[in-house]
């Protein structure tokens, strides 16, 4: 079987035109094969603007845009990014990750607005806004610088350890005259957010022209145990024989980091995710692709030196409308949202929580398969360090055919578990966007009722079908791109959400009657119900 696949992935391969860039040492061999599909939003993207002249069709756009009543939300939505600093078309901020320590809130995002000119070692795709009041009020501090010899692209990716260093991630390559090298960085602040270093490089396994490094995220040790400090990433790394999962751990705060190990023996994956577990125990959780869809889980008990078995921790069903993905070439939800059915992980590492060391995993699924309803939000849970999962149980509890997608999850310092994630139940038409918070104080068995975060409703931008090269109203994000993720944070006394919001209209000169800009809100919801935000 993986003999047939690799004939047809080599097929592809033979089709890519060689005016790329003169042979097939290329990244830009990805765009022209099976596992397009599955490359990240940030990735194709910067493919697509080092590897011209791949072009997206222009499908028609989707106009319906429907206002739906609500309930009002009990939660003060703070803006994050500063909108002034955009350029005049490139104004998308999505696609969140955020860390906290004390009362400093960190929330980094895919930021297009300071990309331009691209200039190696100034050039980032990925800013960032600090909060030195628990998330009151944020100052937008602009790019997390990349390497010196690099461009910094995006998936973002924060992490704190327990003394408030912080750690950032995301995707570089350093240009080439024929070809990009492709890496991993990984830059540190050591002043509570107010600045970060000079990003450090990580490679793959391979030719760093050919083998393309995608979307990482980190997870740093605070446990307390013999392995606090360390810094974990794990990634998907695209090569000519199939995409894989790779995982490096540095030892020394990510001043180095070990040779990248290989974790999936899979046909195709995406998404890995890593968490540590209260006594140092180390996860990757990742979205397999083989026979169907899945959720695959390994376990590390000397800090990432050597890992167990995969164990399968869901199985999942594909969710996509039709009509959206033909018209966004690949899989996409109603109003052209690209998506996959991406993990979300958190550990309960609390030292009270009768279910301390419980493994929780939120993900998007179709619940009825030919059925009305295309996505929905379900959650799986191990008390056993990841032997075993329990049934997977809804989170929302809306009684509509509408979407429910993009969860993240966070355990507060009690072991209550928070998720969030974004909701089309109050728009009939399955349009218009809202974030819903959800509560479990059972390990996960059942949820209090669904909780609406955000205050306004808001609508997907034009995101494909637009007179720009990759059809995305933003030459500088991919077709159909609405963020990949979004993640959330949690303490003794709140969770503390962040993620892409486009309720505010903006008129440029390209969208004269005004389009919905891609910015980033924040909020934070009490662990016990009744407190008022502070």
């Amino acid at each position: 079987m993986r003999r047939l696949f690799l004939s047809a992935v080599l097929f592809f391969i033979a089709l890519a035109p060689q005016s790329l860039s003169g042979s097939y040492r290329s990244l830009c061999w990805l765009l022209d094969s099976p596992w397009r599909e599955v490359l990240s939003s940030s990735g194709e993207s910067a493919l697509l603007r080092i590897c011209a002249p791949h072009q997206e069709l222009s499908p028609q756009r989707l106009l319906a845009r429907i206002a739906a009543q609500a309930p009002p939300s009990q939660f003060p939505n703070i803006p994050v990014n500063d909108p002034a600093t955009d350029t005049p078309e490139q104004t998308t901020q999505s696609e969140t990750t955020i860390a906290i320590y004390k009362d400093t809130v960190l929330v980094a995002f895919v930021d297009t607005g300071q990309y331009l000119p691209v200039t190696a070692g100034v050039s980032s795709l990925s800013g960032y806004a600090r909060s030195a009041d628990g998330g009151q009020t944020f100052i937008d501090l602009g790019r997390v610088p990349p390497n010196s010899r690099s461009v910094g692209f995006s998936d973002p990716s924060l992490g704190v350890d327990s003394k408030g260093v912080f750690y950032f991630a995301n995707i570089h390559q350093i240009p080439g005259p024929r070809s990009n090298q492709s890496f991993m960085g990984l830059a540190k602040s050591t002043d509570d957010g107010k600045t970060f270093s000079a990003a450090v490089l990580i490679s793959g396994t391979g030719p760093t022209d050919v083998h393309f490094q995608d979307k990482e995220l980190i997870a740093v040790d605070n446990s307390g145990g013999r392995f606090d400090g360390n810094v974990y990433m794990a990634w998907t790394e695209f090569s000519p024989d199939g995409p894989r999962i790779l995982f490096v751990r540095s030892t020394d705060g990510g001043e180095t980091f070990s040779a990248p190990m290989v974790l999936s023996d899979d046909l195709s994956v995406q998404g890995a995710t890593p968490a540590v577990g209260p006594n140092g125990e180390v996860y990757v959780i990742w979205l397999s692709l083989d026979s169907g869809r899945s959720l695959k889980i390994r376990r590390s008990d000397d800090g990432g030196v050597s890992f167990g078995p995969a164990v399968t921790a869901a199985q999942l069903a594909r969710t996509a409308d039709p009509q959206a993905t033909n018209a966004c070439r690949r899989q996409a939800l109603k109003g052209g949202i690209r998506t996959l059915e991406l993990p979300s992980v958190a550990v309960d590492r609390s030292p009270t929580s009768f279910f301390r060391g419980a493994i929780y995993i939120v993900y998007q699924s179709d619940p009825d398969g030919n059925g009305p309803d295309t996505s929905d939000v379900f959650l799986v849970s191990s008390f056993d360090g990841g032997k075993t999962f329990s049934p997977p149980v809804r989170v929302n509890d809306d009684h509509t055919p509408t979407d429910q997608f993009m969860p993240a999850i966070a355990v507060a310092a009690d072991g209550t578990v928070g998720v969030f994630f974004y909701d089309r139940r109050l728009d009939p038409e399955n349009l218009k966007i809202d974030v819903y918070f959800a509560r479990s104080r059972d390990g996960g068995k059942t949820f209090e009722p669904n909780i609406r975060v955000t205050d306004v409703s808001f609508s997907v931008p034009p995101t494909f079908g637009q007179r720009t090269s990759s059809t995305n109203f933003d030459a500088l994000r991919g077709i159909c791109y609405m963020g990949d993720y979004n993640q959330m944070a949690a303490d003794e006394k709140f969770f503390y959400l962040a993620w892409g919001d486009n309720r505010n209209i903006i008129k440029t000169q390209s969208y004269p009657d005004g389009r919905p800009d891609p910015d980033v809100f924040f909020a934070k919801i009490p662990v016990q119900p009744g407190v008022e935000p502070e």
